[in-house]
């Protein structure tokens, strides 16, 4: 069904019309505060003409155009008539409806810092644990820097060095040896002479593991 809006006589104030409209309908300014959103003091100044108690002339004429439309009133007369009472110019309907007064979409407030903060925490959690898991179920790293691979020495002792995942256990030729915090280690064996074969293994909490086969030919 068409609204059709009630015809407003210019004969009144605009405050005039607003509040027997409102009686005539048999409404409160309770009513018109929870419907409107505009708070009952402004509702109140607009009904008796109490131009010092409003807000700056745009959020006013907001509150004036909410209130109409709830009073099923013409809003452009009203607006028109309320800026000649003020003394001011009208304002233009397009700027009048651009500049409507609107509840913000999304404010920040502590209750909303304070979820972010719990939401930021909780991912992180998650993805501190997942890291975590994938580190156990996946085999540690392994990388030995020295020696090469098939390298000749001339001496009788070489050092293996080399770094594997924090937390593994490291075993040269099944004998364990010693990691610092980060995982590096560094390991004097001894050579015989002619081939030498080093497996170097490491495993991790949850029995996974990585072995590297090091092969040093000793020449002296």
């Amino acid at each position: 069904m068409e609204l059709t809006h009630h015809k407003i006589a210019t004969t009144k104030t605009v405050g005039e019309i607003l509040r027997a409209e409102r009686k005539k309908k048999n409404l409160s300014l309770d009513q018109a505060e929870e419907e409107t959103k505009v708070r009952l003091k402004y509702l109140l100044a607009l009904e008796e003409s109490r131009f010092q108690d409003l807000p700056a002339s745009v959020y006013a004429a907001g509150f004036l155009a909410k209130y109409a439309d709830f009073l099923d009133l013409e809003r452009e007369p009203l607006l028109a008539q309320f800026a000649r009472e003020r003394g001011e110019k009208p304002l233009a309907s397009r700027l009048m409806v651009e500049r409507k007064i609107k509840e913000p979409l999304f404010s920040i407030t502590p209750s909303v810092f304070a979820i972010a903060a719990v939401v930021i925490c909780i991912g992180l959690i998650i993805g501190y644990i997942g890291y975590s898991v994938r580190n156990f179920v996946t085999p540690p790293n392994l990388l030995i820097s020295s020696p090469s691979a098939e390298e000749v020495v001339k001496e009788e002792q070489v050092e293996i060095v080399g770094k594997t995942d924090e937390g593994s256990t490291l075993m040269i030729n099944s004998q364990a040896v010693l990691t610092d915090e980060n995982g590096n280690f560094k390991q004097v064996v001894k050579l015989n002479k002619g081939l030498n074969s080093f497996e170097i293994k490491s495993v991790n909490q949850l029995k996974k593991e990585t072995v590297k086969i090091v092969q040093i030919l000793a020449e002296f």
